[in-house]
């Protein structure tokens, strides 16, 4: 009887830590793909500033650097504008027929240094992934953007002041813990006369 016990506790013993290192080998491996996912986005002061239209990405490149969500959100915006043509710079929105030349290496270079600065959180990548998952529900991407309640609140929201979307107060983007591809806001295909989705399309971001 004593040695049936002490088979049973010597079976239980490896069943535990058999069980213990099955859970420390997932961890690793989660701990592992977590790392090497964020190690394939370069460093952000090795990003090429290319342009098609000859604009200086440096600044945008300054204010991702130092954290500064905000600034680099409305130069985003600003240097895009310019970059689809002086149509949209002078309205503020994309303006249709411009779009349909878009900018690809503008558009791909604010991308990776959005990309990079935030190890794949931010840029237009990652909204497209949110996309993705979303399998087409615009409702439910936006709730996982956080730019819309699952009602169908806008979380942000803007006013035209005749040449800008203007934030209204109290429904910023949030800049100091943004979600998942949450910024930058640039016409994303809610709330706006036109969206960059077609032109992100065309670019290569899908």
């Amino acid at each position: 009887m004593k040695l049936k016990n002490e088979v049973l506790i010597w079976k239980l013993i490896s069943l535990v830590a058999f069980g213990m290192l099955l859970a420390g080998g997932l961890w690793w491996l989660k701990q592992k793909s977590t790392w090497d996912q964020q190690n394939t986005f370069p460093d952000i002061s090795s990003v090429h500033l290319t342009s098609d239209k000859g604009i200086d990405y440096s600044k945008l490149r300054s204010e991702l650097q130092n954290h500064n969500l905000q600034g680099a959100d409305q130069i985003t915006i600003e240097v895009l504008l310019k970059a689809f043509g002086p149509k949209s710079y002078t309205t503020g929105h994309v303006n249709s027929q411009e779009a349909q030349f878009p900018p690809c290496r503008d558009i791909q270079t604010v991308d990776k240094l959005w990309l990079a600065a935030s190890k794949g959180l931010l840029g237009f990548s990652a909204q497209q992934e949110v996309f993705r998952q979303a399998a087409g529900d615009y409702r439910l991407a936006y709730n996982k953007l956080q730019w819309q309640r699952p009602g169908g609140e806008w979380l942000i929201q803007y006013n035209y002041d005749g040449h800008r979307e203007r934030f209204k107060p109290g429904y910023e983007p949030d800049y100091g813990n943004p979600d998942k591809g949450h910024l930058p806001t640039i016409e994303r295909g809610y709330n706006f006369r036109y969206s960059i989705n077609d032109a992100l399309a065309r670019c290569g971001i899908k």
